[in-house]
């Protein structure tokens, strides 16, 4: 029963989070004539969407938890906030006459991408901590190169380094999904 109520507040927070993400991609759309966009900028905003939806299916792996707590709760909430916090930063105020969404990315950049290395190294110890489960799984590598990058980004501006960095993220990502949550996860292996 605990675990159900809890997830209503997870799905909650990432709801929130979702919205905001489709509401600021329909805004930019709305004034696109005033809007310069930036490729790098659109498919972080695209890996976003992707990763509330990643967090919300991987939640389901908490189910085993029998004893939650009210410091537990707290710190499965760190996540999906700093999801939500992003997708906050990550759509640029559309007041201005002109909006120059690569100069915004990286304005931005230090302070998004260091919310998500925060957001990544919860996720990495999410499992060990909560539900119990070994810290040094094939998955958890695939998340520390994934925290390797955001860090990078979140250190530079250098644009070869933002571009390797999705790359990475995305390939870590996409093989994390299918071979661990689709497969492994079959055999009860994670």
């Amino acid at each position: 029963m605990g675990f159900r109520y809890l997830a209503v507040m997870i799905s909650m927070v990432l709801g929130f989070g979702l919205t905001t993400l489709c509401a600021g991609i329909g805004n930019l759309v709305q004034i696109r004539r005033r809007v310069k966009l930036y490729w790098l900028h659109s498919l972080w905003v695209v890996l976003l969407l992707v990763l509330h939806v990643h967090l919300w299916w991987a939640f389901w792996s908490l189910r085993v938890v029998a004893d939650w707590t009210y410091a537990g709760f707290l710190f499965v909430l760190i996540g999906p906030g700093a999801l939500v916090i992003a997708s906050h930063i990550v759509i640029p105020e559309l007041l201005a006459e002109r909006i120059d969404v690569e100069k915004y990315y990286f304005d931005t950049s230090p302070l998004f991408f260091g919310i998500l290395t925060v957001g990544a190294v919860w996720f990495m110890l999410l499992e060990p901590i909560i539900a119990s489960q070994p810290l040094l799984v094939p998955v958890r590598y695939l998340q520390a190169v994934a925290v390797v990058a955001l860090g990078c980004c979140s250190a530079s501006k250098d644009r070869r380094v933002h571009v390797t960095a999705i790359g990475v993220i995305v390939a870590a990502l996409a093989t994390a999904i299918v071979l661990v949550r689709f497969s492994l996860a079959q055999f009860g292996l994670r």
